[in-house]
């Protein structure tokens, strides 16, 4: 049976062709697959646990996209395993999580790109009632009132997305240079319609945490080892500043060169291969951002009590001090809106495991 779910997964993935809003990335408009050989076939493993087929969207939404991320495919998603924890690495804030899938990359400019020319994320194309839901989560899904907070269409989400015309200036409408640079100005609503087309759905604060944290290892800094308290500089996209933003003392102004592609520092994954779970873009996460105390003990939880602070994001960013990219720390920026817009918040994209 694993040696048939294989083979029909190869098949599966060059048979499809596009990919509109749907729970399971499935195509609208399949092709015929092309013919495979005994040859084809030679490669695979027939006797390997089925993790050895790719487990995140790379086709039928990244076809066409060249630029790689750590020499791979930028849209790469990797297994967290499920396990029992203690959220912000306090024992008065115990959880269980689930098996799910956690993007290896934050999502970057380039597949940005291929949802907005798709004519996603918009009031005229907004996803369908319920779909990107949690699996474990009831009334997780998107809701119609997600789309009032949508661009009207493609045009003002194209604009809308450049944010940040002079320092961090990433999403452009043409591949270039910023293609594997984290996407970032775009809104809760967009981040979670993103990430339905994409086949999956926003993670959880507790999730996320969970794959940071190197699940019961409670790391500090999502590398672990060493003084984890002081977060290493060539492993972690962090140290300047600009804006509003608390930096370490000496800082030096930020630069649109300090803004750095994904997958730069191979040497700050987390525990299950996971990039940039601190600094770079802080991620945008499905819950709201509330005192955790609220729910305790946590099983597959997710706050979703509308509070005047927003959604919560995590992970830390670029012109942000040290202690703020800690696996630990949570900051909010006060009553963000479903459609406020910040330059140094990006996503990364959750999937329900099979």
């Amino acid at each position: 049976m694993a040696a048939f779910r294989k083979i029909f997964a190869l098949v599966s993935v060059l048979a499809l062709t596009g990919c509109p809003y749907t729970d399971g990335c499935t195509a609208s408009a399949p092709t015929a697959a092309p013919a495979i050989d005994a040859g084809a076939l030679s490669d695979v493993d027939l006797d390997a646990p089925d993790t050895a087929i790719p487990l995140g969207p790379i086709l039928p939404n990244c076809v066409g996209l060249t630029a790689l991320c750590g020499g791979e495919s930028c849209c790469t998603a990797l297994e967290v395993p499920g396990g029992s924890f203690n959220r912000l690495n306090d024992p008065a804030l115990p959880a269980t999580v689930s098996t799910f899938r956690l993007d290896k990359y934050e999502v970057t400019v380039g597949r940005f790109r291929s949802f907005v020319n798709a004519g996603m994320g918009t009031k005229l194309n907004p996803p369908k009632e319920g779909s990107g839901a949690n699996s474990k989560i009831p009334n997780s899904g998107w809701q119609s009132t997600f789309a009032d907070f949508l661009t009207d269409d493609t045009a003002a989400l194209s604009e809308a997305i450049k944010c940040d015309p002079e320092l961090y200036h990433a999403y452009s409408d043409v591949p270039g240079d910023n293609d594997t640079l984290p996407i970032n100005c775009l809104t809760w609503s967009e981040a979670m319609a993103f990430c339905i087309w994409d086949g999956g759905r926003l993670p959880t604060e507790t999730e996320w945490n969970y794959a940071a944290a190197g699940g019961s290892e409670q790391r500090v800094a999502p590398y672990g080892g060493g003084d984890e308290e002081i977060i290493d500089k060539t492993r972690v996209s962090y140290g300047c500043q600009s804006g509003t933003s608390v930096a370490d003392p000496g800082a030096l102004p930020c630069t649109f060169k300090d803004y750095t592609a994904v997958g730069t520092h191979p040497t700050g994954a987390g525990k299950w291969g996971h990039h940039d779970l601190a600094g770079n873009v802080w991620e945008r996460m499905f819950d709201f951002f509330v005192d955790p105390m609220r729910i305790t003990p946590c099983d597959d939880c997710a706050d979703l009590a509308l509070n005047n602070q927003g959604r919560a994001f995590r992970g830390g960013s670029v012109n942000w001090a040290s202690s703020y990219q800690r696996t630990v720390d949570r900051t909010a920026i006060n009553s963000e809106t479903l459609d406020s817009r910040t330059n140094t918040v990006g996503v990364r994209c959750a999937r329900n495991a099979p």
